[in-house]
């Protein structure tokens, strides 16, 4: 027994044990503080802040993705070369001559995975949300963030879908079943809407049509063609938020697309 007491309060060992709690009390500080700082985001603040690179960042194939640099993807604010590349371009853009010059643009994850770092994080270079757009959906719902549906009756908005290939933003289920969107897609980034079989315009893709006009109608007049194929709602994973992670308080998740354009 005196062997054991000896040991336990040996100096080393109590300068061991110290260190060791001291670790653990900033770790736990730090997530505290992380999970606070994601409580203060709320959905109106999601929304907002994706539609700050609409009609000004142009679509380029990996842009976001640069692993030799920071990346665009975990940088705060929006980069004045985006704006000044998009400004240059005409109606004829071919997103193809530009492949992986990362800095001019974003990709489709890129995209999303600016809009949540630039909700979320402070500084330039901290750990990011960028994956691959197929698993996006899926990957922030392991972060425990939301829940992921496959294939939902309504989109809602804020919801982040995967698609084969593709990620965007719902902004909302209009009353003909189209849904409003925001997304990178060839030639850059834009609000768009489902086309609805059997309509010349659904109201997603009028509602968008409406929405450049009136906040990006350069944009616009170059690249008019404001929709999507109904494909976009087929075979899909959705991330819904969790309330615990954004707030809700005004309820924009129950907002239809029609709804959520005066806020917009």
């Amino acid at each position: 027994m005196r062997f054991r007491r000896d040991y336990f309060y040996s100096p080393w060992i109590r300068i061991v044990l110290l260190i060791l709690l001291l670790i653990l009390i900033v770790c736990i500080t730090s997530c505290s503080r992380k999970r606070e700082a994601v409580a203060e985001c709320s959905m109106g603040q999601f929304l907002k802040k994706a539609m700050e690179p609409v009609g000004n960042t142009m679509y380029i194939w990996g842009g976001g993705w640069d692993a030799a640099k920071m990346g665009n993807a975990r940088r705060i604010g929006m980069d004045k070369d985006w704006g000044d590349f998009a400004k240059q371009q005409t109606s004829d853009y071919d997103f193809e001559e530009y492949l992986e010059e990362n800095e001019l643009g974003l990709d489709c994850s890129g995209y999303v995975a600016w809009v949540l770092y630039n909700l979320f994080e402070k500084k330039d270079g901290e750990e990011g949300y960028l994956t691959v757009s197929t698993g996006m959906a899926r990957a922030l719902a392991e972060r425990g963030m939301g829940r992921l549906i496959k294939n939902p009756k309504e989109f809602m908005p804020g919801d982040i879908v995967s698609m084969q290939g593709h990620v965007w933003i719902s902004l909302g289920t209009c009353q003909d079943d189209s849904v409003l969107l925001v997304h990178s897609s060839p030639p850059g980034v834009s609000v768009c809407g489902t086309q609805t079989e059997g309509e010349d315009k659904s109201i997603a893709v009028q509602l968008a049509e409406k929405y450049m006009i009136e906040h990006h109608l350069s944009w616009q007049e170059k690249y008019p063609k404001r929709s999507v194929p109904s494909t976009y709602l087929e075979d899909v994973y959705v991330f819904r938020w969790s309330t615990n992670v954004l707030s809700d308080a005004k309820k924009y998740q129950l907002y239809s697309g029609e709804e959520m354009i005066p806020f917009l």
